[in-house]
């Protein structure tokens, strides 16, 4: 399994609940000796690691009955199973690609001096995104030739 991917690594399978989730990892992951790991393993160890964390919790968030752990009790979930807290995430890799969305955002702000002042970046459809990032390209490269037009020198005799 791939930590931070879905833990069949398909689109459909982007929507996991936690419960599905830890199952996999409860499923497939093996503790030094290949013996599959138990909620009591799994709370001693998060407890080692520094973490207050019971078996019973760990049961009511397998089983579905405890639904919104926080971010705490993800972290010491994941810290010991030896994955990354984004396995945990809806879809990491999309939350991936709106940080990189955001920093190409950003990167043409600097450059053209533009803004899409107004608009919630967060509302917009990843392709709505990356053609306002194209949009501002443009508006870059335009800038980007003026100033060079006009740092070139004159021809014309003065």
């Amino acid at each position: 399994m791939t930590p931070g991917r879905s833990p069949r690594g398909t689109s459909t399978d982007d929507d996991l609940s936690f419960a599905e989730k830890i199952g996999y990892l409860f499923e497939h992951s093996r503790d030094e000796n290949g013996i599959r790991y138990t909620g009591k393993k799994i709370a001693e160890k998060a407890n080692r690691l520094g973490y207050s964390l019971s078996d019973a919790y760990i049961s009511q968030l397998r089983t579905g009955k405890a639904r919104t752990p926080s971010f705490r009790t993800v972290e010491a979930i994941a810290r010991a199973f030896d994955v990354s807290v984004t396995y945990f995430l809806s879809n990491p890799d999309e939350d991936l690609e709106r940080v990189r969305q955001q920093q190409n955002y950003v990167e043409m702000l600097q450059v053209t001096g533009s803004h899409l002042s107004g608009i919630d970046m967060g509302s917009l459809c990843p392709d709505t995104i990356d053609a306002l990032i194209d949009l501002l390209k443009l508006v870059k490269a335009q800038a980007l030739a003026k100033k060079a037009e006009e740092n070139a020198p004159s021809d014309t005799p003065g």
